[in-house]
């Protein structure tokens, strides 16, 4: 199953975003039932946050229910929170991710049926001995 970043929802979303057909056209799919997909909720929080500081909240809000409406997009939350940032801080100072890209990182290890990580952040790269990593980019 695919672990999904936040950037590719946060792609598709925006008409100007320089991913956005890329990212649509993933999320189209998504939607239209093709294939099922994972995300944290700390990701969800990111889009909400995002969709919110750059048009409204209440379009946030809107757009976050419906993500978590759709049926083949199962949200994972943390158990083990301590040993979860452990495995966060080890992966950021190791493979040189973000805070925040090591949180997706791990969550999509964390999680027995993800074998496939989607991005449109080459920063993820650094991973591929990780998980397989598919760049909607290229």
């Amino acid at each position: 199953m695919k672990y999904m970043d936040s950037c590719v929802i946060i792609g598709s979303y925006f008409p100007d975003d320089p991913n956005h057909e890329v990212c649509k056209s993933f999320m189209d799919n998504l939607v239209e039932g093709e294939f099922e997909c994972v995300i944290s909720i700390f990701g969800l929080a990111e889009i909400g946050g995002f969709i919110s500081r750059n048009s409204n909240p209440e379009l946030a809000k809107k757009f976050t229910q419906e993500l978590l409406d759709l049926p083949n997009l199962h949200i994972v939350y943390v158990s083990g929170f301590e040993n979860f940032m452990n495995s966060v801080l080890l992966v950021s100072v190791l493979k040189g991710l973000s805070g925040a890209d090591a949180i997706h990182l791990v969550s999509a290890l964390s999680s027995v049926e993800v074998d496939e990580f989607v991005t449109v952040d080459h920063d993820f790269n650094r991973v591929s001995d990780m998980i397989r990593v598919t760049n909607l980019r290229k």
